[in-house]
């Protein structure tokens, strides 16, 4: 029922998959925390079962065999939404690993993924990062959905990075990934990032474009991968545009992963 599109169907489906005592218990606690409880179950049972529609794996299992691994991650309280920490280590470790020298994330919010990509880049490595231009974004408020709305209200472009030691190694780059021109990053991304618009349209053609920017053995992340709720389009999305068998999604997160063999 994850991949239903109708959001009321999808929601009477998740709580008859993933509905039990402790569902009830916070249903009468607190209704916004019981919305996200099936999700939180699901990933859980992808991390037991780690093959269903598309399979599952621990973050280590994922990388290519290197040995230990230092990673860096830099927290900064806020008020606002954020990615959470288990999350964020799981993207430090990915580009400590896998040493990209070049990054491309689509969706920059505060700067807080871009900075800690930063952080785990090599010496010479770039992070490009998009974002809605500053001017304008009543409008995308107002063809977004609600949720993907008030992201784009809470909104501050950089915050989280500048002034920061690794701010040299990040550009910031605004437009609308709609109508933004991907071109001159074709084929020499090692990593992209996608955590723009939710919508099933926009998270199809970010990934398109994605893939096209990935160099030979470049990597593609995903956020709101395995969500019941407002943000299921991700999930369907993913799913059409990727080859057949090829997305993995990390144990018990929200990200999925997408590998560019190195040869064709």
């Amino acid at each position: 029922m994850l991949l239903c599109k109708n959001k009321r169907l999808r929601k009477i489906g998740a709580l008859i998959e993933t509905g039990n005592l402790l569902s009830l218990k916070l249903l009468l606690r607190n209704r916004s925390a019981a919305a996200v409880f099936p999700g939180e179950i699901y990933r859980t049972y992808m991390g037991l079962v780690r093959e269903e529609k598309w399979s599952c794996r621990s973050v280590f299992e994922i990388l290519p065999s290197g040995g230990r691994v230092r990673f860096e991650v830099e927290h900064i309280p806020s008020d606002v939404i954020v990615t959470p920490l288990e999350q964020l280590a799981c993207l430090a470790l990915i580009t400590r690993a896998t040493k990209p020298k070049a990054i491309f994330e689509i969706g920059t919010f505060r700067g807080r993924t871009a900075l800690n990509f930063a952080l785990n880049a090599p010496e010479d490595g770039k992070v490009y990062t998009l974002d809605l231009p500053l001017v304008g974004r009543d409008e995308a408020i107002d063809a977004s959905c609600q949720a993907d709305g008030s992201i784009i209200r809470e909104s501050a472009t950089g915050c989280d990075y500048r002034g920061s030691d690794v701010e040299p190694k990040i550009e910031q780059l605004f437009g609308d990934s709609r109508t933004f021109d991907f071109s001159p990053y074709y084929g020499g991304m090692d990593l992209v990032y996608i955590d723009g618009a939710h919508d099933y349209e926009a998270v199809r053609r970010d990934s398109e474009q994605a893939l096209r920017m990935l160099s030979p053995g470049g990597y593609v992340l995903w956020d709101e991968f395995c969500n019941y709720g407002d943000y299921h389009d991700v999930t369907r999305a993913v799913l059409d545009v990727v080859p057949k068998g090829k997305v993995i999604q990390v144990e018990n997160t929200q990200l999925a992963v997408y590998r560019k063999p190195e040869t064709a």
